[in-house]
């Protein structure tokens, strides 16, 4: 027979551990002296072993008892296939991890130095975005509950892929005075497995006139000022779509990164 101790070290758990399993009725002693020493035999090693890698599933107590009380092959077999199901949704969440952050080390880093503070052409390319099914104004209340609800439909971990991200609105001519009371729609650059829950919507590719801003009102307003200058003055027709892409995965306020682009299609 083994002291608890010694037990203990041979399972490779603790006495802690023992005590708590006893006190639940999981797993006791082969024998208890009467000065109350606690005593277990070798064979007792093979359960304990069972118990400790259902604990590492995080089984709760409950259903480890069961298992441990069915003497029932049929009934043995349902409760490991619910062990098995929680075995595979513990495996395909790590899985997700995994491959959200292998392709965020795959993005480019971003260069929050490159400011376009004056409008400039520049080529982009064709992406697809996911795009929230309902929109907000640009309230700090509306924003918010846009955007939880936004990555609670296409997962939370989408925040950490470092795919391009920020919001979708309408203000033609690049018009300051209509970006106040504009409706905003979030968007995120479609990655890893599709969500099929939730709109896509596609930039073309193509050349586009951007410009940078920071991330406040006064700042957008006097971005989108100089744009319309800017296409006025070269006689350029853009598109009604006005892209508003975060620079950096940091957001600061309104789900928006310090410095923002602004970017219209050219036509």
């Amino acid at each position: 027979m083994l002291t608890i101790r010694k037990f203990a070290e041979l399972a490779g758990t603790t006495r802690r551990t023992l005590l708590f399993y006893d006190q639940e009725d999981v797993f006791k002693p082969a024998h208890i002296a009467d000065n109350g020493y606690r005593y277990y035999s070798y064979d007792q090693l093979y359960q304990l072993k069972f118990i400790l890698q259902l604990r590492h599933l995080d089984l709760p107590l409950a259903t480890i008892k069961e298992l441990l009380a069915t003497n029932d092959a049929t009934q043995l077999n349902e409760q490991l296939r619910t062990v098995l199901s929680h075995i595979q949704t513990e495996i395909d969440n790590l899985t997700l991890l995994k491959d959200t952050l292998a392709e965020r080390f795959q993005q480019p880093k971003f260069n929050e130095n490159n400011h376009l503070l004056v409008p400039t052409i520049v080529e982009r390319p064709a992406m697809a975005f996911w795009r929230s099914p309902k929109s907000a104004g640009c309230t700090d209340s509306d924003i918010s509950a846009l955007y939880q609800a936004f990555y609670q439909i296409i997962g939370p971990l989408k925040l950490l892929d470092k795919h391009e991200s920020g919001f979708l609105t309408s203000v033609a001519n690049s018009d300051a005075q209509a970006y106040p009371t504009a409706s905003f729609q979030i968007i995120k650059a479609v990655s890893l497995a599709d969500v099929t829950t939730i709109p896509i919507v596609r930039r073309p590719a193509g050349q586009y006139v951007v410009a940078t801003a920071m991330n406040d009102m006064g700042s957008i307003l006097h971005t989108l000022d100089n744009i319309q200058h800017y296409v006025n003055q070269h006689q350029f027709t853009i598109a009604t779509q006005m892209w508003q892409l975060n620079l950096n995965e940091q957001l600061t306020s309104k789900a928006g990164s310090q410095y923002i682009s602004i970017e219209y299609q050219l036509l």
